[in-house]
């Protein structure tokens, strides 16, 4: 005769099994996890350190184009075949203002002395001393320069040859390493360090090294002595993991709990999942926000991940579609339909006693130089300004592109002075972003201004004649300029 089992004896081994399997499977997690860890933290290292070296080998490209271009300078040639002193510094203090990081720019005989340099007469005499240091006229890898009480920089120098072939001597560039390190600062992760080493083992530029046991990553910068140096500590048992082990018992007391569960949860859990799933189609159908479905189940994990991806791409083709009709294609600003929805605003601003400043800018012989150098060369132009607008214009502020070379820009907050040392900061500024594009073109900005607030009625088109007006002054009075519109008597808002 069969004997009857005893249900709490195989209850209790029921549980010990799925004790017994939680916990290998546990430890075989934990494993898996560190090891993984190890090759993400090293894969991390490796990207980061990719990354700066790319920042590093751009900047040291950049100052060896800018070097080039000075010793290919046609004046240059004059100027060390014929030119006196001080002719020949007044050259390099023209090219050193447009480099900020550059710490002087020297011209050398053919034998690497200076003939004259940058440096202002009254400079100190440790700097002076620096800057006059031979150097070889054709030192293309970077020459590194460290004095004490000065700040640390590197020389590049370019070979000066006559139309014949003859040398001439050379141009020299010292780069203060402050550029190399913002760099740096830039691209390193908490808890990492990144330096970069030269041929003996010294820091060039970085911060100091970790303490114990670390993972590192090298990469050789090109055309120099530099290595760039990546490290991070090693993790053998991280936050992570310790979460994991946590969330690994937890799991296996809620298992146990499941176990004893009534199958009025399971009924419930999966009524749930049903409705979620008919309110999130419904929404979807009616082309409304669609909440995302969080399965209880994974037999539902694939249909509902299918809903949310399809309404998530539904929702951004809208905000896609909403974003392209407020931006300017070409430049990434505001386009004119922008700018007339967020004029009201400002209006209202300016109504309520702030000081608003709409400004109408246009760039000088913009025709002339679609016409002279192309409309690449234009598109060129209006990207050099939009960035300038970019850069300069607050987050209560808005600039945006009307038509062709048109701009427009709402200023709040600033006096008749503020405008004016405004204006002159985007000048300085177009002309430096025209100076990167490598465009030297006799071009400028001339603006109209007008104050919103104060005339009954006004509106969005009486505001842009009046800046207009403006404008035109600007351009008859020379150009390159901004002109602030005056209110004439009989002037109204009709």
């Amino acid at each position: 005769m069969h004997a009857p089992a005893s249900l709490r004896r195989h209850f209790l081994w029921l549980l010990l099994g799925v004790v017994a399997v939680f916990a290998s499977g546990i430890a075989l997690s934990i494993w898996f996890s560190l090891r993984a860890g190890g090759q993400e933290q090293q894969r991390f290292l490796r990207l980061e350190a990719v990354q700066t070296r790319a920042g590093v080998v751009r900047l040291l490209e950049h100052y060896r184009l800018v070097l080039d271009k000075a010793a290919h300078d046609p004046e240059l040639v004059r100027l060390m075949r014929a030119g006196t002193a001080e002719e020949r510094r007044a050259w390099a203090v023209s090219r050193q203002r447009l480099l900020p990081d550059v710490l002087d720019i020297a011209l050398l005989d053919s034998r690497g002395r200076v003939l004259a340099d940058a440096l202002p007469p009254d400079a100190r005499p440790r700097s002076r001393q620096i800057a006059r240091r031979p150097t070889a006229s054709t030192a293309v890898r970077p020459v590194l320069r460290r004095e004490k009480n000065e700040p640390g920089h590197f020389d590049l120098a370019a070979q000066v040859r006559a139309p014949g072939g003859g040398d001439l001597g050379g141009v020299r560039l010292s780069v203060q390493l402050a550029a190399f390190q913002r760099v740096i600062d830039d691209s390193i992760r908490p808890g990492h360090t990144l330096v970069i080493r030269d041929a003996a083992g010294d820091i060039v530029v970085g911060r100091a090294e970790i303490a114990g046991r670390s993972g590192a990553v090298r990469q050789a910068i090109p055309d120099s002595d530099w290595t760039l140096v990546a490290r991070s500590p090693l993790q053998f048992f991280s936050l992570g993991g310790q979460q994991q082990v946590l969330a690994g018992l937890a799991t296996l007391g809620l298992v146990l709990l499941l176990l004893a569960a009534s199958l009025f949860r399971v009924r419930r859990a999966m009524l749930n999942d049903i409705v979620s799933t008919r309110d999130a189609l419904t929404a979807l159908a009616h082309d409304d926000p669609v909440p995302s479905i969080m399965p209880h189940y994974v037999e539902f994990e694939a249909a509902a991940q299918d809903i949310n991806q399809i309404a998530l791409h539904l929702q951004e083709q809208r905000s896609r579609l909403e974003r392209l009709s407020l931006t300017d294609p070409l430049t990434g600003l505001p386009n004119r339909r922008a700018f007339e929805t967020r004029f009201p605003q400002a209006q209202g601003l300016a109504e309520r006693q702030h000081p608003v400043a709409l400004i109408l800018l246009d760039i000088d012989h913009f025709k002339e130089v679609n016409d002279r150098h192309g409309h690449g060369v234009g598109d060129q132009v209006l990207l050099a300004l939009a960035q300038s607008l970019k850069d300069l214009t607050r987050r209560a502020d808005l600039a945006a592109r009307l038509a062709g070379d048109e701009f427009v820009v709402l200023l709040s907050d600033l006096d008749a002075d503020g405008v004016g040392a405004w204006y002159q900061r985007l000048a300085d500024r177009f002309r430096s972003e025209l100076s990167l594009f490598g465009l030297d073109l006799h071009t400028g900005l001339s603006a109209g201004q007008t104050w919103l607030g104060g005339r009954a009625g006004d509106s969005i088109d009486n505001a842009l004649m009046r800046a207009d007006h403006a404008l035109y002054e600007a351009k008859a009075q020379g150009r390159g300029r901004l002109i602030q519109h005056v209110e004439q008597h009989g002037d109204s808002a009709g």
